[in-house]
C-alpha cells in the first residue's frame, strides 16, 4: 500500500465520526440557539434605534449588518456549533422536527417568564456585613442583648482636635 493511500484512509477514518456528530442537535439545543440568536439581533437593532433598513444610509446599514453577523457568530461560538452545521440541520428539518423545536422554544419562554415573575427563584448570595466604618473606628449598634443603644457625643476615639491658629 502506498503512503498516499494510507494517509487518505487514515484521514477518512478520522473525519467520519466528526461528520456524524456535526448534525446531532436536539430540539432543545436548537431552541436555545434560536432564542439567543434572536436576542442578539434584537440587541443590535435596539442599539441602532430599531430603524428600518430603508431609513438608514448605506454605511449605517452596512455597519448594522456587520454587527448582527458578529453577534450571531458569537452566539454560535457560545453554543459550540458552527454556523454551517446549524444552517444545514435547520434546512433538513421536517415539519415534525420544526414542531418539536417550536414546542421547545415555547417551553423556554414559559420558563423564562416564570422565573422573571417569581423572585423566589433566585437565591441571595452571601451578604458581607461590616461592623463600623473601618477596623480602627468600629460602630456598635448594641453591645449587649436587650440593652439600649449607646449614643456617643464628640469626636471618635483616636481623633484629636486640630490646633487653633492664633
Amino acid at each position: 500500500m502506498s503512503r498516499r493511500l494510507s494517509v487518505l484512509l487514515l484521514s477518512t477514518w478520522l473525519m467520519t465520526p466528526n461528520l456524524a456528530l456535526a448534525g446531532d442537535l436536539t430540539p432543545e439545543q436548537m431552541a436555545r440557539i434560536r432564542r439567543a440568536e434572536k436576542a442578539a439581533v434584537d440587541k443590535v437593532n435596539a442599539a441602532h434605534g430599531n430603524k428600518k433598513s430603508s431609513e438608514m444610509s448605506n454605511s449605517e446599514r452596512r455597519e448594522m449588518i456587520r454587527e448582527q453577523q458578529e453577534a450571531v457568530q458569537k452566539v454560535m461560538d457560545e453554543h459550540g456549533v458552527s454556523p454551517k452545521d446549524y444552517a444545514r440541520q435547520s434546512a433538513r428539518m421536517g415539519p415534525k422536527q420544526n414542531e418539536q423545536v417550536a414546542a421547545a422554544e415555547k417551553a423556554l419562554e414559559e420558563k423564562a417568564a416564570a422565573s422573571a415573575s417569581s423572585p423566589q427563584g433566585k437565591e441571595p448570595g452571601e451578604i458581607q456585613l461590616q461592623e463600623g466604618f473601618n477596623e480602627d473606628n468600629p460602630v456598635m449598634m448594641e453591645e449587649q442583648e436587650g440593652a439600649p443603644p449607646v449614643v456617643e457625643h464628640g469626636l471618635p476615639a483616636g481623633e484629636e482636635t486640630p490646633a487653633v491658629a492664633e
